[in-house]
Parts: structure tokens; sequence; C-alpha cells
């Protein structure tokens, strides 16, 4: 059988064909070419929707810990049974979420978790809203929601402490893996003029689902940005907060006692203009702010340790050690945090979140300690061997 290709002509009524309904699209056909969806290569939007990104672990047991928290605090405000259920995590641009939720008067709570950058989100429908406002008033928590209205100034207040114990049970859940602390930063009402996070920022969102034998069945969210959480990665895994080798530390002491300095004596120095310099020749005498007889300073990686008389030994120049310098510099011992854990001052999820405060905040990691209350100062000197 020879081989015959098709005519322009003979192309453009196949595929006519094909769009009337009149040749049924089999497997191979040219069906699925005429549904094929333009792709932007140039669009920067793809590129990102290509990056593979991980889930973080933990959040899943984060919110079954959260579920029955929320469950015993909504129930003792509301002063009837309430149900909680973990509806998971996903990841999902926040793009996505404001257009899902476009056209609802929507709760949202912007929040900080401390010591993390960046901001995160809980956001309440509004069937819960009016629910809950509902319930605090007396009611059933029914939960109608008036036409054409947003949720007022004046019910947003009512949801105060209901708000609070649920920030506090988010810490709660929190605890055993990453203690943190929240810190509420304002309330929007409309998903339109929220501007804390980008279209294309992508977020761990979490649902959680309240109900009740009256109360509507609805979800509360909780985002958070892939990049805050982004240093959570390391410091939930399952090695974060071992204790180090005990012979770890005999090992770097013996190492950095075998390290090459060098060592420099600095005559003196003086400041002059370019001007001055550029006028300077053979036979120039440049005046130093050292006089005759006074120490010159001996210097190991630019740090100033002794203080010493330029002399000779031997027919060699040679700085006799006359004084030596106290380094007016803190030195941070990388093993103190391992201390403070063997010395049950902090635990290990404490030592977590001020390392990670550390890190991303250029934090000291006492500081850290000390400034969320843990542990005294003056108690951390005195395990560490500090003097004041």
């Amino acid at each position: 059988m020879t081989e015959r290709r098709l005519s322009q002509q003979e192309i453009d009524q196949l595929i006519e064909s094909v769009r009337g309904g009149k040749v049924a699209p089999e497997r191979g056909s040219l069906f699925p070419i005429l549904q094929a969806r333009k792709l932007d290569l140039t669009d920067p939007t793809w590129g990102q929707d290509r990056i593979v990104r991980r889930r973080l672990p933990v959040l899943d047991y984060i919110f079954d810990r959260l579920g029955p928290l929320v469950q015993i605090s909504l129930t003792k405000n509301l002063r009837f049974p309430v149900r909680t259920e973990n509806a998971g995590v996903e990841l999902q641009k926040f793009g996505d979420f404001r257009s899902q939720h476009g056209s609802s008067s929507c709760l949202f709570e912007i929040i900080r978790l401390d010591p993390l950058r960046g901001t995160s989100m809980i956001v309440f429908e509004p069937t819960l809203l009016y629910a809950l406002v509902d319930a605090l008033m007396g009611g059933l928590g029914v939960g109608e929601i008036p036409e054409d209205r947003d949720i007022s100034e004046i019910e947003v207040t009512l949801l105060y402490k209901v708000r609070s114990e649920l920030f506090r049970d988010f810490e709660n859940a929190w605890k055993p893996w990453f203690p943190m602390r929240i810190e509420h930063l304002r309330s929007d009402r409309n998903v339109s003029i929220v501007s804390s996070l980008a279209d294309e920022e992508v977020c761990h969102v979490g649902k959680l689902m309240i109900s009740g034998d009256v109360l509507p069945k609805s979800p509360i969210y909780f985002i958070h940005p892939y990049t805050s959480l982004e240093p959570l990665f390391d410091a939930t895994s399952a090695q974060s907060g071992e204790d180090l080798d005990p012979s770890w530390k005999v090992n770097l002491e013996q190492n950095l006692r075998e390290v090459v300095v060098e060592l420099a004596s600095v005559l003196g120095e003086c400041d002059l203009t370019t001007a001055e310099v550029r006028k300077l020749q053979p036979g120039s005498l440049i005046e130093l702010r050292t006089h005759a007889g006074d120490e010159t300073e001996i210097r190991a990686n630019g740090e100033t340790i002794l203080g010493g008389l330029i002399g000779q030994n031997h027919l060699q120049y040679a700085v006799q050690v006359s004084s030596r310098r106290t380094i007016q510099r803190e030195i941070v011992d990388r093993t103190a945090g391992q201390q403070l854990v063997r010395k049950g001052l902090i635990s290990r999820e404490q030592l977590q979140v001020a390392r990670v405060d550390e890190r991303i905040n250029r934090r000291p990691l006492l500081e850290s300690i000390v400034a969320r209350g843990w542990v005294e100062r003056r108690v951390l000197e005195s395990a560490l061997g500090i003097s004041a």
C-alpha cells in the first residue's frame, strides 16, 4: 500500500468534522490537540508553579493536637457541645485562596509567629462568625448571614475572647515541637484589602472544621507562608535537639590548639590625606602616633592580644612581650545551649526557638532566652561561668 499525504483542504475538512461531531474522536485522534492549553513560557509565574515544594510534616500533628483544644475552648465559651475535625493541610497560592473567598465577608486575623519572620493569617468564614456572635449573645448559634452587610466592629469586639483563646490553643499545639508566641497585628474584614501576602506567595493552608448540633459546619483557615515556616524544616526534624557527642568539645579544643596563627607587631599608625600620600617620596618621614619607648601592639588576625617592646635577638629584630591585653569581645560558646539543656534550665524545644531566632533575626542565643522570660540573665551567666 503506497503512502499518501493529505492535502491542506482535506486536513481542514477533517478538523471541521471533528469539531462538528461528525467524526467520533478516538485514541490518537486530533481531539486532544484541539483542547490544548496555551502556555506562555515567558510568564514568571509559570516557573514558580513548577517549583517542587515539600510540606512541613509536623503541621499534620499540630492540627491533630489543635482540634481537641479548640473544641474544649469553644464548648466552654458557647455553653453547648462543639465538634472539630482536622481537614488537613495543603500547599496553595494565596491568590487562589483569595479568589475562592472574594465574595464572602471573612474575618482575617493577621498574626506574627515569634521568632519567625513574615506574617500569617487565621481566617473565619462568615457563617461561623455570625453563629459565634449569635451564641455569645445568648442565641442558639444558628449563624444566619445578613444580606449585603459586612461584620461590624462591635461584632469583632465580641469575638475578642474567642480569638484570644484560639491563639492560646494554637501556641499550645505547637509547644511540644517548637514553642512559639503569637503576636496579633490587626484584623481585616475585606479580602480585597488584605495586603500582608502577595498573590504568588505559596502558603501552607490548614483547615479546621467546626460544627455543632445547631452550629453550621464551617471552617477556620490557618495560612502560613512557605518562606516563613522554612526554618522549621530542620528545627522540627527527628535529629533536632539531640545532645552533642561528649568528645566533640574535647576534639574541637585540641584541633584549635594546633591552628597556625600569624602574629604581627605594629610599630604605630597615623592618618594622612590623599594629597599627603601623593607627596611621599623616598626619604620622606612619616610621624607615627607612637612615641619612642612606647609599647607596640602584637596582633593576631587583626585583634590586639599582647603588648611588646621592639628589640634585637641574634642579629634579628624581635619583640619582647611586656603585657597581655584583654580582648573586649564576647565569644559565644556554641555548646552553651546544650549545657543549659543538660542543666535543666531550658527545654530542647526552647533551645530550637532560640537558635532559629539567632539564625534569622541575628539575636544572640542568651538574649533570646532572657527576652522570652525563660531564665534570668544572672542565672544563665552563672550556669555558663560567664563573669559579669
